[in-house]
């Protein structure tokens, strides 16, 4: 009997432990309550600046509340690791604006991987926002003229200034807007009779005759690869009947494209009180008459070219001063100038990438450093500038 008993108590504690280890089983594990997601805003993954100029952005912290700290971080490619370079504290409310500077002490490299992070708070979950920072005018201390311009003529972008609105003398660069009023101004198929001022115009090399006529489209060839000044003075005469005309409608012109720092008093260049304009300028001028003259691009392309006067059946044949002509084959010509107040200057056209790029120089200081300037700049070009500006 006692045994009957024991064994009915053994199965009852049994059966009991099995039903509460069922139940036990059977309830559903309980999970902390979800995160908030903060949201990182108001900035590009990817930012193109000034490495001399302050960078500042403007991001927006959601959820804020309660402040959040918020830290600035770059890459450190020996370390393999990001680092704290400012660290930010919000304002307590549900949604906050912050000021992000990035220091220019540490934008002097090309392009910096950098990444904003919001700590986690309470149930506000931690959050990264990673941007690419890509510096302009890395390779400024390298070049020897006293001022430079690339510009993009498609995108209608500066990608490299230096000093580049500064008012300086452009010495025979003057010939691009001297070619420009001529092509613009419908008579570049037509002729002009060389009179007694072109033919007596300062550096005038080949030598004109007074009284011989000469097509315009000889005279450009002339004017942009010799850098005749009487075939310049010969178009401004044929073009508005005077040079001090012509020179007016340079100005005009020069008005109408919204060039600011430039002013002329001649259509040649040679050195005068008034008489000057910018890197930016130069770069403007091309920038508008290479894509729109087809006359303009065949004939800075040229290396020589050979012609006869209509009058007295005289030979020519010019060569060109660009000493790049057989640098690339994405250099396409360019227009030097040289007076013992300008330095030595080159504007020209350099393509990469499926862009366009003039180019411009002022004030090297000799013909070499000109040349030396400009690789440095369509280096620039390939490198940087047509795929990270």
């Amino acid at each position: 009997m006692k045994k009957l008993i024991s064994s009915v108590l053994c199965l009852i504690i049994a059966a009991s432990v099995f039903s509460v280890g069922f139940s036990l089983a059977a309830d559903k594990p309980v999970k902390a309550p979800p995160g908030v997601e903060t949201s990182i805003t108001g900035i590009s993954s990817s930012i193109t600046a000034f490495s001399k100029k302050p960078l500042v952005r403007t991001v927006n912290i959601k959820p804020a509340t309660g402040g959040r700290t918020v830290r600035l971080q770059l890459y450190n490619s020996a370390e393999k690791k990001y680092k704290t370079v400012k660290t930010y504290e919000t304002a307590d409310a549900p949604s906050a604006s912050l000021e992000i500077t990035f220091p220019k002490e540490y934008r002097k490299k090309r392009t910096g991987k950098w990444r904003i992070v919001a700590v986690k708070k309470g149930n506000a979950e931690r959050a990264v926002k990673k941007v690419t920072v890509t510096s302009k005018n890395i390779i400024t201390k390298k070049l020897t003229c006293k001022a430079a311009c690339v510009y993009c003529v498609e995108d209608k972008k500066v990608v490299y200034a230096l000093r580049s609105h500064k008012r300086r003398k452009q010495a025979s660069t003057t010939k691009i807007m001297t070619a420009i009023v001529l092509l613009d101004s419908g008579k570049y198929g037509g002729i002009t009779k060389i009179s007694k001022a072109a033919a007596n115009t300062p550096y005038n090399s080949p030598v004109l005759k007074a009284g011989d006529k000469i097509k315009n489209e000889d005279l450009m060839y002339m004017l942009l690869l010799p850098s005749s000044n009487g075939a310049a003075t010969a178009i401004g005469e044929g073009v508005k009947g005077s040079a001090s005309k012509f020179v007016k409608a340079m100005n005009d012109k020069a008005d109408e494209l919204g060039l600011k720092d430039t002013h002329y008093k001649n259509p040649h260049g040679l050195d005068e009180k008034g008489h000057y304009s910018s890197a930016f300028d130069i770069c403007r001028e091309m920038a508008y008459i290479y894509p729109k003259s087809g006359e303009f691009r065949k004939t800075i392309a040229a290396s020589s070219y050979t012609f006869t006067s209509e009058s007295y059946k005289l030979k020519y044949t010019v060569d060109t001063r660009d000493k790049l002509k057989s640098y690339s084959d994405n250099h396409k010509g360019g227009k030097t100038g040289t007076t013992s107040g300008a330095g030595c200057c080159f504007t020209s056209v350099y393509t990469s990438k499926g862009k366009t790029y003039a180019v411009t120089v002022l004030g090297s200081t000799e013909d070499k450093t000109r040349w030396s300037d400009t690789k440095k700049l369509y280096s620039y070009i390939d490198n940087y500038a047509s795929t990270k500006y």
